[in-house]
């Protein structure tokens, strides 16, 4: 029996109404139409085809992560993410975090590990982008960058990442689903904790020791 709430409420009625209105090495623009289980009316959507991508979550041995910065055309603007790419057809997403993390950074690490998917948007596009950690990261080799693409690699503190968030120097919403996977992890919210209240510690030390106690 199927689930009601994985049920679609919109049905595909195949036919004249479907066309794909533009195809390239990219993306496929189609043309779909679909009828409603609730009111029955008929319409058409919108939807690019795309493969499914990797964003790799990279830790250092010194507890940083890797990003790269460079230029996207949707927001006109550089943009701070981790690194990542398409799968290639037949490829193991796995394979590809650990790929994509080599040819845009240099670096390597351990055995991948898969922290979740998501559907990148749902509202137009048909693709997923599966989240992946590989943690003692280290410089192995050269970027091998594709035709045209160009990039700096920037290594940021762990523990920076929240604010960063936060104040948005960081905010491609792709690479903030995948942080926050990763800091959803006990581990990482553990030691997140530790650190804060070292640092909270710290402060208050440096408080009395300075004739000052908070709250006087």
């Amino acid at each position: 029996m199927s689930d009601p709430q994985l049920e679609s409420s919109w049905v595909r009625e195949p036919g004249e109404g479907d066309q794909t209105l533009e195809e390239n090495w990219l993306f496929s623009l189609r043309r779909r139409r679909y009828r409603s289980r609730v009111s029955g009316r008929a319409h058409a959507f919108y939807v690019v085809d795309v493969a499914d991508a990797v964003t790799v979550v990279a830790l250092t041995p010194d507890e940083h992560l890797l990003f790269v910065r460079q230029f996207r055309i949707g927001s006109g603007r550089d943009s701070l993410e981790t690194p990542g790419g398409l799968v290639d057809p037949g490829e193991d997403p796995l394979t590809a975090a650990t790929r994509e993390l080599l040819e845009e950074t240099g670096y390597a690490g351990d055995p991948p590990l898969l922290l979740g998917s998501v559907w990148t948007n749902p509202s137009i596009l048909s693709s997923k982008t599966i989240i992946v950690l590989i943690t003692n990261a280290r410089k192995v080799a050269e970027l091998k960058l594709d035709h045209g693409e160009e990039l700096t690699v920037e290594l940021v503190p762990a523990r920076s990442i929240p604010a960063m968030i936060q104040d948005g120097r960081i905010d491609h919403a792709i690479v903030v689903c995948g942080l926050l996977w990763w800091m959803a992890r006990p581990s990482i919210l553990s030691q997140s904790l530790a650190a804060e209240r070292a640092e909270a510690g710290l402060e208050k030390s440096q408080h009395v020791r300075g004739g000052r106690v908070p709250g006087d």
